[in-house]
């Protein structure tokens, strides 16, 4: 099996600061309320607990449980199955709104490589919502999209008639798959 070691985690990107409560205001009554502290189903922010290695042929397998998965695409199984990742510390991730079409390398550079989220983020994220319950993740056919640290593939997971399907997009391919706005990147913030 091949191991990936996680990339270095430096510092935060201005530009993915996100506030941990919202401002106290006004009830629909116009009674003050108390600051509404954040967490990843109001503001898709969420903390990842860290993993020992991860051995992805363990956790991604198409079946109910643990989570629901209908669909592991050929690129997904060829490439990711039989990876070994390095133990990857713990952090706080946001479901980032892609503002524009870009593709895998776009994606990368705009977010910056030290900022990927690896297949145990994503499979933390499926945990929490194993059969459509509410999250950080789209389940409305919209795309959440990762790129492991190290590989030339962006990953798209969506929900489709009921179950997780995962699929894998190389980067260096003759019409590289394109992400369109609206779509979604999971990205390390902290």
């Amino acid at each position: 099996m091949q191991q990936i070691d996680a990339l270095p985690r430096e510092g935060l990107h201005r530009a993915f600061t996100v506030p941990t409560t919202l401002p106290a205001r006004p009830d629909i009554l116009g009674r003050q309320k108390a600051p509404t502290q954040m967490d990843h189903t109001t503001q898709k922010r969420f903390h990842f607990p860290g993993s020992a290695e991860f051995v992805v042929r363990d956790h991604f397998a198409v079946g109910f449980e643990p989570v629901n998965i209908s669909y592991l695409g050929a690129n997904f199984r060829r490439i990711f199955l039989d990876l070994v990742v390095a133990p990857q510390p713990s952090g706080f991730y946001s479901a980032m709104n892609l503002t524009q079409r870009l593709t895998g390398p776009q994606i990368v550079e705009q977010f910056g490589a030290d900022h990927m989220a690896g297949l145990p983020v994503a499979w933390h994220l499926l945990m929490l919502q194993r059969a459509n319950d509410p999250g950080a993740l789209y389940t409305s056919g919209l795309t959440n999209i990762l790129v492991p640290p190290g590989s030339n593939y962006s990953v798209g997971i969506f929900w489709f008639r009921g179950a997780w399907s995962i699929r894998a997009y190389p980067f260096e391919a003759e019409k590289p798959r394109g992400w369109f706005a609206g779509n979604q990147v999971i990205v390390r913030i902290e």
